[in-house]
């Protein structure tokens, strides 16, 4: 499943770090060998980069701060040592973005003026992929919009565009930011393009202190997520039916809950699972509703994560994860996960029926005009490298006639919860 495309575009043999990686962690279990070859100076700085980013995924843990200083330097030295090809290519890259990261945390100019140090002769050297080249203008765009220079910015983005078509979504994302004046809210980030999570505590179900729920609201913020023409938004009405589960599961069960967010912000994707694990939640619900282009589907949808072949549920999952329409998923990070989840797929399915059947006696017994188009799987984003049972809900779709006004009602959304909690519930007591 690891196509080639994937394989240049992590700027290092894949197979080689993701195999490494994996049997450094102990993701596999005893009695199982695997060979790896050695790792190249590259390699080793590459596995040091995603095992960071893994434990920080948004670059602002002020624990971590140290070590990406150290790493950063690292980078930098080996970088301009070497002759500017592919691989050193790679290299600087990395170091830009450990800069970015760096500069966002303590706001220190110096990383700004190392980074475009780093990036800039990878923009203009010929013999360098235009994918890497196009990477390379992204991200000098996005040190131009940290210096306050907006015009360079612009003319950065729109030479990314131009070299990959891959890369344009992303750069006309960034654009659009910045038009609209919203960039700085929406930290760009690259975890969605690679694996976020190869190794980690194990989530626990800690009966004595009792498992920890965890609920993610999808969208917020600028991003409204799916709507419907009578108003409708699914940040509003995830975030509020998140609360309602919340208040049942704390109130009815004395469970723990944790929100991945509280109020309309926006959270991006990799954070919502580096807060899960590092929560050691015992579930991770995702929750949403859907949309369609003529606005005459309907139904539940549950979800679990893996890949499939359904047109339907790739096009449903390239919306949620904010990707363009055709852009290629990142069959390398579902690789990825599938190793970690390995011990928790089944636990998954049924967590995700659990919910489905707990919303269907809670909703649909008594809405006899709503049906569930049942449990599924689709390759989302948000749900990659949980250490634990995930699910993610598409509660009807919004810009249904009919489920769209249900969705503005108060007793509705009720009932919704209490199917959610019923379903996490039964699963929780079964585990």
């Amino acid at each position: 499943m690891i196509t080639c495309n994937v394989l240049r575009s992590g700027y290092f043999s894949a197979l080689t770090l993701v195999v490494a990686a994996l049997v450094g962690s102990g993701l596999f279990g005893a009695g199982r060998q695997v060979y790896a070859a050695p790792l190249s100076e590259s390699g080793k700085i590459r596995a040091e980069y995603l095992r960071l980013r893994n434990i920080d995924p948004t670059g602002d843990d002020p624990v971590q701060r140290s070590s990406w200083e150290v790493l950063a330097a690292k980078i930098r030295a080996v970088a301009v040592q070497r002759q500017l090809d592919e691989e050193s290519a790679g290299l600087r890259l990395l170091g830009a973005e450990a800069q970015l990261r760096l500069y966002r945390s303590v706001k220190n100019q110096s990383y700004l003026t190392t980074a475009r140090a780093l990036v800039t002769p990878v923009t203009e050297s010929s013999s360098v992929p235009e994918d890497i080249r196009a990477q390379a203008w992204l991200l000098l765009g996005d040190v131009a919009v940290y210096s306050g220079l907006v015009d360079a910015a612009e003319q950065a983005y729109g030479r990314a565009s131009e070299l990959d078509f891959v890369t344009e979504k992303r750069a006309s994302q960034r654009l659009q930011g910045l038009r609209l004046g919203t960039f700085k809210r929406f930290i760009p980030s690259h975890d969605r393009e690679v694996p976020r999570v190869i190794a980690g505590r194990e989530a626990r179900l800690r009966v004595g202190a009792g498992p920890i729920v965890v609920l993610d609201p999808g969208h917020g913020g600028g991003d409204v997520g799916a709507t419907s023409q009578h108003g409708g938004q699914e940040k509003e009405i995830t975030l509020d039916i998140a609360r309602r589960v919340k208040a049942l599961l704390e109130r009815r069960h004395q469970l723990k809950v944790q929100l991945t967010r509280d109020d309309d912000t926006f959270v991006p994707l990799a954070r919502r699972t580096a807060f899960a694990n590092r929560k050691e939640g015992a579930v991770f619900v995702s929750l949403h509703v859907n949309a369609s282009e003529n606005h005459n589907l309907e139904g539940l949808e549950a979800y679990y994560l893996d890949n499939t072949n359904d047109e339907a549920s790739r096009k449903l999952a390239e919306r949620e994860n904010g990707v363009a329409p055709g852009e290629a998923l990142d069959d390398l990070s579902f690789m990825l996960s599938d190793l970690i989840q390995s011990g928790k797929l089944e636990d998954s399915i049924v967590l995700t029926r659990s919910i489905e059947s707990g919303i269907r006696s809670k909703v649909i017994t008594t809405h006899k005009e709503l049906r569930s188009l049942g449990v599924k799987k689709a390759p989302f984003f948000v749900l990659v490298g949980a250490h634990m049972p995930c699910s993610l809900i598409e509660m009807f779709f919004v810009d249904n006639a009919v489920e769209g006004r249900k969705l503005r009602d108060d007793s509705f959304r009720s009932a919704l919860a209490a199917g959610v909690a019923d379903g996490i519930v039964r699963f929780l007591g079964k585990n």
